[in-house]
């Protein structure tokens, strides 16, 4: 094995690199988002996209592997060196793979924000899309390859857009949409298999499943279930002949709404916010939004900065977030508990991506505060204390299956019943859904003339941009 030297300039490199790609991706993301076609060379930029993306990745991946290869040499070789120096340059290493991972995770929230341009159409599918588990593999190898040459070299098919899945934290089954651009309709979905041939050739395999077969084919003649296949790539293809297979809905007991947001305040609480200093806003009874903004830095020390100095927290506003976590305690409950979360990005930069929701970017917040939140300079953090909503609930009438509930499950208080009320709390921190809005969507199902009995509703609230 050769021997690999990762250094920190190294890394550095690469994800300037990685950012410069993403300001380009940005680019045409605010073009598409106020659909300004016919300026900027448009229609080549929004091509040009995914090959840029995807270089942007499968070089991150690449310098991930390079750490993972000095990593395996090290510990082979580990008896040659001192204890305390190898420790020390495993952290290192550690936290540079952890960096790039970050990274990855940073520049895939971009191809979400892409991906659903083409998917808004498709409540449906997006989704069970985002209902099949998620996918972490950030390893550069060979299927990674030819996943991307096949998306810099065939650009459609059949007259349909090729969307490349593996650049998105959303797009679950397969490795591409094939799009209908007039219609904003997917038309294939197609798995790629990748082989090396010699050195310089890799053959590449793709099977299509084509949406009308699975739309129009009888019960008899559909696909084998998922469950009876055999070895991992006969799962694949069933599992896509399943995503693309229509379900039955029974219409009583599926009800589907457009949320109300707080993206008015939220928007309101970042044009307001200033560089190092705290910008609170109190939405609710029970939620508060924080905004702290920070010098624009680079995605390298943004991400590498392990504590919040640079957006100027000192004493003064950790007293602040306890004087404001304390305003939203409901103060004749037991049951109160601040929950604290953060808009877009976990803590290591990973999705909050929801059923139902969608991505922050096509929220009609200022586009100039979105870039500052997506290249990670400005924070929005939330309080909440669901503690107000749930009681409202149960005074409805309705037990709420919540772990931050004080009425155990088998209490005879309430005939009826929530479960998975906890989404709801998801929906609320991190897609900006409102407090009242539930409470409204309970009364609406309540006051529902055609519901009744032990008949079950199964609420799928669905966030709609303009």
């Amino acid at each position: 094995m050769s021997k690999i030297i990762v250094t920190k300039y190294l890394v550095k490199k690469v994800i300037d690199s990685a950012e410069e790609n993403l300001n380009y991706c940005w680019d045409l993301l605010v073009d598409l988002k106020h659909l300004t076609k016919i300026e900027n060379d448009f229609v080549h930029r929004l091509i040009l996209f995914q090959d840029r993306l995807g270089d942007c990745i499968f070089d991150l991946q690449i310098a991930r592997k390079k750490i993972v290869r000095e990593e395996k040499r090290l510990i082979e070789n580990k008896k040659y060196y001192k204890k305390h120096w190898f420790t020390s340059r495993m952290n290192t290493l550690s936290n540079y793979k952890k960096g790039l991972d970050c990274m990855v995770n940073i520049s895939k929230a971009f191809g979400d924000s892409y991906a659903y341009y083409f998917y808004q159409n498709e409540e449906n599918l997006y989704a069970k899309h985002l209902n099949h588990n998620r996918i972490a593999n950030n390893n550069a190898d060979i299927g990674k390859r030819g996943e991307l040459e096949f998306i810099k070299n065939v650009k459609h098919i059949d007259g349909h857009f090729t969307l490349f899945h593996d650049l998105t934290n959303t797009l679950r089954y397969g490795d591409y949409s094939f799009i209908d651009l007039k219609k904003l309709r997917v038309e294939k979905i197609g798995e790629l298999k990748t082989k090396r041939i010699d050195s310089e050739n890799i053959n590449l395999s793709l099977t299509l499943l084509n949406r009308n077969y699975f739309e129009t084919a009888s019960e008899t003649s559909k696909w084998t279930n998922t469950k009876k296949a055999k070895d991992r790539d006969e799962r694949q293809i069933s599992g896509i002949a399943d995503f693309l297979t229509p379900e039955v809905c029974d219409s009583n007991s599926d009800k589907r709404i457009v949320n109300a947001s707080y993206c008015d305040e939220v928007n309101q609480l970042l044009t307001g916010s200033r560089i190092k200093k705290t910008n609170i806003k109190v939405v609710s009874e029970g939620l508060a939004f924080i905004a702290l903004k920070s010098r624009s830095g680079s995605l390298f020390g943004n991400i590498f900065n392990k504590d919040k100095s640079s957006f100027g927290l000192d004493e003064i506003d950790e007293r602040e977030f306890i004087n404001t976590a304390a305003k939203l305690v409901k103060k004749d409950s037991e049951s109160n508990a601040i929950i604290i979360g953060e808009l877009l990005y976990n803590e290591d930069f990973t999705d909050k991506n929801t059923p139902g929701t969608v991505p922050l970017f096509w929220h009609p917040i200022d586009i100039q505060q979105l870039k500052n939140i997506y290249f990670c300079n400005t924070k929005v953090s939330s309080l909440f204390n669901p503690v107000h909503l749930i009681e409202k609930v149960n005074n409805l009438g309705y037990h709420v299956d919540s772990k931050y509930s004080s009425i155990a499950k088998d209490s005879k208080i309430h005939k009826k019943g929530i479960e998975h009320f906890d989404l709801f709390l998801s929906y609320i921190m991190n897609f900006l859904m409102t407090e009242d809005f539930i409470v409204d969507i309970i009364t609406h199902i309540e006051n529902d003339p055609k519901i009744g009995g032990d008949m079950k509703i199964v609420i799928k609230p669905n966030q709609k941009i303009g």
